[in-house]
């Protein structure tokens, strides 16, 4: 059975306190028998010595009286004479025997220091044991006979009234410090306990559960934190799906497209010219996926917290010649002129990354742009940073929402997608590539059409 940390704090609590509570009686006696068991002792001698001056002053020969008085003031006291009389004033006591050796030597004059050399027990069962040989003893004569007598405080004077007050209050505070100890611990459970709640509606993907723990402790930090991370697994969540939704879509267009063709292959009555179509339509469609394919896998490498670039130092103007010769056919093709303006410069960083990078927004300058259009090209370095432009007379459009560009299959224009190939990923990649590098990626729109997109990498 699980133990709560709510009953784990409360024995904890107590042990907490039995233990002290043992340190300090252990402390307290160790320090009773190191210093105050002499003094107590000595201090007893002398309220002994003065019951026997009192007594030698005294023209009174009723000493049975006076002695009871004695008694009857808070000490108890055993009076043995030289003749074997034996009389006890002020209260029995529990264990009334003594060596008759001591008694024997008090009588003779010598003070008796039991309390002094009473077995080191503790002050409980010492200090307050009734026993007799846990007494002082002093000698004094009354009408010419020698008498011993041995003396202590009354054990039942000792717990008087204040006493009794003392031990009561500590009793009152004890009892009060266990509840306010359980009420504090409940208190600091709860918000531990809301916690656990939330979390197992968080594991069944409830997202939307609310979190009423606001602290300014550490337990409010955490349930910010929870707070936070509730969100960030919303939105994930809520990508994952979207994620998902859109790559069935971009797989499942170009496979029914290749069974369908693929079925009308197959019944055979096809002209050559149908045939030829169909077999480039399949072709076609099969490099789209393997496409999108390639793109999510580089995705996914990004999103793995152990894949990093392998970045070394490269000249990045030869990089932009020599992707801009791999398009010299398209552009042509299409009759778009490009100005370039590229100064020497060399940054770190990975190449293969980067060469993708410039391959993606020159290929899309040249799709979204127009037949006699035109391209700039322009590299510059600055004292702070590396600074590649791209700037095309395309379709531009100066209320478009660039910060959607780079989410993951975004499509500016859905309808115009089936008319321009592309899978709504290239741009994702390309601000994942540019983020690796520490760099910025930004558009502009250019009157009266254009984008210019706009590559900040920091200096080699």
């Amino acid at each position: 059975m699980m133990r709560t940390l709510y009953s784990k704090f409360v024995w904890m609590t107590l042990l907490i306190m039995f233990a002290s509570g043992t340190l300090g009686f252990m402390i307290v006696n160790t320090y009773y028998h190191h210093n105050l068991k002499e003094k107590n002792d000595e201090k007893n001698v002398l309220v002994a010595k003065s019951i026997v001056n009192s007594i030698n002053m005294s023209n009174n020969s009723e000493l049975d009286s006076f002695l009871q008085s004695i008694g009857n003031t808070g000490y108890q006291l055993y009076v043995v004479g030289e003749d074997g009389l034996e009389r006890a004033y002020g209260g029995k006591f529990r264990v009334q025997r003594i060596n008759k050796s001591i008694v024997d030597r008090v009588l003779n004059g010598e003070t008796y220091h039991g309390m002094r050399e009473f077995p080191n027990e503790t002050f409980i069962t010492g200090y307050f044991s009734n026993e007799l040989t846990n007494t002082v003893g002093v000698p004094f004569t009354y009408e010419g006979k020698n008498y011993a007598l041995f003396q202590r405080p009354n054990i039942k004077f000792l717990f008087n009234e204040i006493h009794l007050l003392l031990g009561g209050l500590v009793a009152i505070m004890i009892i009060l410090s266990v509840i306010a100890m359980l009420i504090v611990a409940k208190k600091m459970i709860n918000p531990l306990t809301k916690l656990t709640l939330a979390t197992n509606k968080i594991a069944n993907e409830d997202f939307q559960a609310e979190l009423s723990i606001y602290q300014h402790d550490e337990i409010g930090q955490l349930a910010d934190s929870f707070r936070n991370m509730v969100k960030q697994l919303d939105a994930s969540d809520r990508y994952k799906k979207e994620f998902i939704s859109r790559v069935s879509h971009d797989f499942q267009t170009p496979l029914l497209n290749i069974q369908g063709y693929a079925h009308l292959l197959e019944g055979g009555e096809l002209s050559a010219a149908d045939h030829l179509k169909y077999v480039t339509i399949i072709q076609q469609e099969s490099k789209r996926l393997s496409n999108v394919m390639k793109q999510l896998l580089v995705l996914t490498s990004f999103d793995q917290a152990n894949s990093r670039t392998k970045k070394e130092p490269f000249s990045l103007d030869r990089q932009l010649k020599q992707v801009i010769q791999k398009f010299r056919w398209l552009l042509d093709e299409k009759e778009i002129s490009i100005n370039i303006k590229l100064n020497p410069v060399n940054v770190y960083g990975d190449s293969e990354m980067l060469e993708y990078v410039w391959e993606n927004l020159l290929s899309n300058a040249i799709k979204y742009n127009h037949s006699q259009g035109e391209i700039q090209i322009v590299l510059e370095e600055s004292e702070e940073n590396v600074c590649v432009s791209i700037q095309d007379t395309g379709s531009g459009n100066k209320d478009t929402n660039y910060n959607q560009w780079t989410e993951r299959f975004y499509r500016e224009d859905e309808a115009r997608s089936t008319q321009i190939e592309g899978s709504g990923l290239g741009l994702a990649i390309v601000q994942e590539v540019i983020q690796s590098h520490q760099g910025m990626l930004s558009f502009e729109s250019v009157a009266p059409h254009g984008t210019r997109v706009i590559i900040r990498l920091n200096k080699l």
